[in-house]
């Protein structure tokens, strides 16, 4: 009986830097970067113009779901109101699961859903006759979207679009439109 549990105990010891390895090889963890057009739309899109998003993003891939990641954002959306002097911006964080819709092996272009909650800081800030104001708001908002991934040697590099909903008072949306890296 000792000497089972022992050759068991040599197997295990042997083998789990092997296993752990190969564990280690499959599970994809990155993080990437983006930026791109922010269009205001509703009533954010009646007193706003077109602005820009940059954004950071932690992506996990486990080693079980070929189809199914995650991805965690940090993005900063700026926009300049369409009355003189007053700026909007919206700093989001947002968890995401990421689908991989089915595509050819060899195929260096990959198509993706995505689709995730999280928190929004909004702030309006500005000018008016020499009175300096600002008003901010944390709220939960969901965003979806799609894209796709361009494999390059070493990195990726996607292109997508999201739309932003957040339920703030009158609600506020945006659709971001991006290109990144990813490492």
């Amino acid at each position: 009986m000792f000497r089972s549990l022992r050759m068991l105990s040599v197997a295990v010891l042997v083998a789990a830097p092997t296993v752990l390895a190969a564990q280690q090889n499959t599970r994809s963890i990155q993080i990437g970067v983006s930026g791109g057009l922010s269009q205001p739309i509703g009533s954010l899109g009646d007193g706003a113009k077109s602005g820009y998003v940059v954004a950071g993003h932690l992506y996990y891939q486990p080693s079980g779901f070929k189809s199914l990641g995650y991805r965690a954002d940090v993005s900063l959306d700026k926009w300049s109101s369409k009355v003189a002097g007053l700026d909007l911006r919206s700093l989001g964080v947002v968890a995401n699961a990421v689908f991989h819709l089915p595509s050819s092996t060899a195929s260096t272009v990959h198509p993706y859903v995505l689709g995730g909650v999280g928190m929004f800081n909004s702030k309006s800030s500005g000018k008016s006759l020499g009175v300096t104001y600002s008003s901010t708001s944390s709220d939960v908002g969901v965003q979806v979207g799609g894209g796709i991934d361009f494999a390059l040697s070493g990195f990726s590099t996607f292109a997508e679009a999201k739309f932003v909903n957040v339920f703030s008072s009158g609600g506020t949306r945006w659709i971001p439109i991006s290109f990144g890296f990813r490492f």
